[in-house]
């Protein structure tokens, strides 16, 4: 997940120092989800006309069973999918028997 944020220091602590995780608080349509996620790499916007602060890649580490339903809800709506966790694998989906059906 990308994140897009006005500076890459709160007080003497860099966000993407060693060992650092970030609680993040996402907020949805239908309520707000809640997940640590661990910095992967930052870039300055600095030269972008458009914004100016930092984007932080980050992993996501640990999520609520409940609050990652939700999460992977929202992102298969905004790709038009079913969401992960409403799937079914390959190997449970019905198989034809001998007669065919």
């Amino acid at each position: 997940m990308a994140l897009v944020l006005p500076a890459i220091r709160i007080g003497e602590h860099y966000l993407t120092g060693d060992d650092r995780r970030l609680r993040v608080k996402l907020e949805l349509p239908d309520g707000p989800v809640e997940m640590w996620m661990v910095p992967v790499r930052y870039e300055s916007l600095e030269e972008d006309e458009i914004e100016s602060g930092y984007v932080i890649g980050a992993r996501i580490t640990q999520m609520s069973e409940v609050h990652r339903a939700r999460f992977e809800e929202y992102i298969a709506q905004l790709h038009g999918m079913q969401p992960a966790h409403e799937r079914i694998p390959q190997s449970k989906r019905s198989q034809p028997n001998a007669s065919g059906t």
